[in-house]
């Protein structure tokens, strides 16, 4: 009997989809080393390789590398806002706005999955194991040894961490620049999981950071004009999407 072309098209299609497989590029941010992934059906198939036995997966970062490219051009669109704001304002504002344009230039970023990609979670949760299909560039190595502060806050940068030890106690280390947000601070943990955490002495909460969090220090819509709407919103998507280093 002759198969219908539409039944003959959508036999081809489920086949394709059956063998569908993904490509995935590993780049070790302990070591430098970069080793590829060919035919990997599932999550599960990546991060049970040999070579990546001793990763720190809830640090790992898997991107969809025909996708950075829109996400890069959002962080670009954010440094261009940065440039434009700083120019408007003067004296300390604007010395505080370049700080964190300078900040964020300094940070890559990609088109981050928000994916469990810890190996005993993949083999006992059947939904999380996604099946891969395409390029993908994955990031994984230790675990650091370090939380990074940004925004507008003095002495920006990479802090040692300490177990138990509070966001609130971390920024007492240093000094909030001009137009800062006083009462709270985003926490954007390793996982790209973001928190907000009180930190001014009327609603101060216990918040610890993992280590490999970022923590961000945002302008006060207090202090600000409508022209700063959303910039919050904007330096979180990038420390969200951000490459470990």
């Amino acid at each position: 009997m002759r198969m219908l072309p539409f039944t003959a098209l959508i036999l081809s299609l489920l086949s394709q989809s059956l063998h569908a497989a993904g490509t995935v590029t590993v780049h070790r941010t302990d070591s430098g080393e970069t080793l590829k992934i060919e035919d990997a059906q599932r999550l599960s198939d990546v991060v049970t390789q040999p070579a990546l036995a001793h990763s720190w997966w809830p640090g790992a970062v898997i991107g969809v590398t025909g996708k950075t490219r829109d996400q890069q051009a959002r962080h670009q669109q954010l440094l261009s806002r940065l440039a434009s704001l700083a120019a408007q304002e003067s004296g300390e504002d604007a010395a505080a706005i370049r700080q964190v344009q300078q900040q964020m230039a300094a940070i890559k970023v990609t088109d981050r999955q928000f994916v469990d990609l810890d190996p005993d979670t993949l083999r006992v949760k059947t939904a999380a194991n996604k099946p891969l299909a395409g390029e993908y560039t994955l990031w994984a190595g230790k675990m650091p040894d370090h939380i990074t502060l940004y925004g507008l806050v003095s002495g920006a940068g990479k802090k040692p961490f300490t177990p138990g030890k509070s966001v609130a106690e971390y920024l007492d280390e240093t000094a909030l620049l001009s137009g800062a947000e006083r009462s709270v601070v985003w926490v954007i943990y390793p996982n790209g999981r973001v928190q907000k955490a009180p930190v001014a002495y009327w609603n101060q909460r216990h918040v610890e950071p993992a280590p490999g969090s970022a923590i961000l220090v945002g302008f006060s819509e207090r202090l600000f004009s409508s022209a700063y709407d959303n910039l919050n919103a904007q330096l979180v998507d990038s420390l969200t999407h951000r490459i470990p280093q």
